[in-house]
């Protein structure tokens, strides 16, 4: 997938949604796909913390 561009639509639509979760606007400066879709635990962790902090 380092071929795949990400298009300008879904960079905006994942702005937008990042906006309406912190209540504030946001810039992406860099986004890329990732290649392993397997979960480690630090990554798990981190989107517990992340969703359930608030």
């Amino acid at each position: 997938m380092p071929d795949t561009k990400i298009e300008p639509e879904t960079l905006m639509i994942i702005s937008a949604a990042i906006a309406a979760y912190l209540g504030k606007n946001v810039r992406i400066r860099k986004a890329r796909f990732i290649k392993d879709r397997s979960s480690s635990l630090w990554s798990l962790q981190g989107r517990v913390s992340m969703q359930g902090g608030r």
